[in-house]
């Protein structure tokens, strides 16, 4: 629709059409008139000038209004669009069947999640649908259009999802939980969780650093019956269960778990090394300063030891900080700028009738 643009030139042409000469017939009293109407219309008149622009402003805000179809705007004005984002899964269908039917009886979209979103019609059948929570951002993008809009994502929650994922509106999460799903073991009742010692290797340039770290340790062995041997230097005959370093090794021991602090995370390091970007200083780490180290080293020991197993559902906490709602996007920005745009037009349209009655006025005058 933006060629429409193109169409600003038919205003100049109208213009100058009708500044074109005609044919001179000369009759007898048209002599004594001559040099008078020469006089009057030498050159362009200004209110004549300000016509062409303003039609020719007219026609370009036109095109630029209809280049994104207007009447689903002017259809939706002070309306929140709502879309039901579901995981093709029973459990999640069967969980939530009578939110997800009431969505479809109120018009309101619902889509299968997988590798591209697919309109539901049915929600029956779905152990059949490919589906995997990984696809989440991709769908979102896919979805994501100009209007307002709030999304409903519906999941199992059985901790597959990992990576953040950003939703350009408003969003609600409802996750699907399996009660009968291995929970995770209870720490304080199992106490100790391991029976035998854990061999944990510090290996710091700087001190302040190891000392964090063992204060941390000795919290989970206060708290949990956790055994520690630490050791500060390297043992070539002995294997280490955790290393803890502010350096990446060249090449990481089998079955030992590394936590380098200080160094920005690399997408091509293995599983078993966990990377934190600020050092374990006071300093320089919340998760010190805030004294939430113990229990994250607690939640890492517990899935180096396979306390927990992988598909454990998460938290409430730990959904929502795996979901963040952000800025509108550029085609949202657009569609807030639409609605001034037709203001703009209108105003243009009755300046435009003003200077036209005014000039067939003044011309009858």
């Amino acid at each position: 629709m933006l060629w429409g643009m193109l169409a600003a030139a038919v205003p100049v042409a109208i213009h100058f059409w009708y500044q074109k000469r005609g044919k001179t017939i000369e009759w007898a009293a048209m002599r004594w008139l001559g040099e008078q109407t020469t006089l009057q219309h030498r050159g362009l008149r200004l209110n004549e000038v300000w016509l062409m622009i303003l039609r020719c402003l007219l026609v370009i805000l036109l095109a630029l209004i209809l280049s994104r179809p207007v009447a689903g705007w002017l259809a939706n004005t002070g309306k929140r669009g709502v879309i039901h984002l579901v995981q093709a899964d029973r459990l999640v269908t069967e969980t939530y069947r009578f939110e997800l039917e009431k969505a479809q009886r109120n018009g309101e979209p619902v889509y299968w999640l997988g590798t591209s979103p697919e309109k539901a019609a049915n929600l029956a059948g779905t152990t059949d649908v490919s589906s995997q929570s990984k696809y989440f951002q991709q769908n979102i993008n896919a979805l994501a259009s100009g209007d307002a809009q709030d999304f409903r994502l519906y999941f199992r929650n059985d901790g597959s999802l990992q990576s953040r994922v950003y939703v350009p509106g408003e969003y609600e999460l409802f996750p699907a939980t399996d009660s009968s799903q291995t929970k995770q073991i209870d720490l304080l009742r199992n106490k100790p969780a391991h029976k035998t010692a854990i061999n944990v290797l510090l290996d710091y340039r700087i001190a302040a650093e190891a000392q964090t770290v063992r204060a941390a340790l000795t919290a989970l062995t206060e708290v949990y019956g956790f055994s520690f041997e630490i050791q500060q230097e390297i043992s070539p005959a002995s294997h280490y269960d955790w290393i803890f370093t502010d350096h990446l090794w060249a090449n990481p021991q089998p079955g030992t778990t590394y936590v380098v602090s200080g160094n920005a995370p690399q997408w091509n390091n293995p599983a078993q090394v966990v990377q934190l970007r600020d050092t374990l200083r006071m300093a320089d780490s919340e998760l010190v300063e805030s004294g939430r180290l113990p229990e994250w080293l607690g939640e890492l020991l517990v899935k180096h030891l396979g306390l927990k197993a992988d598909n454990a559902p998460l938290s409430k906490g730990q959904l929502n900080a795996l979901f963040a709602k952000v800025p509108a996007s550029h085609m949202q920005e657009e569609a807030a700028l639409r609605p001034w745009l037709l203001l703009v037009l209108i105003l243009l349209m009755g300046t435009e009738r003003w200077l036209a009655l005014r000039k067939t006025s003044g011309s009858h005058g």
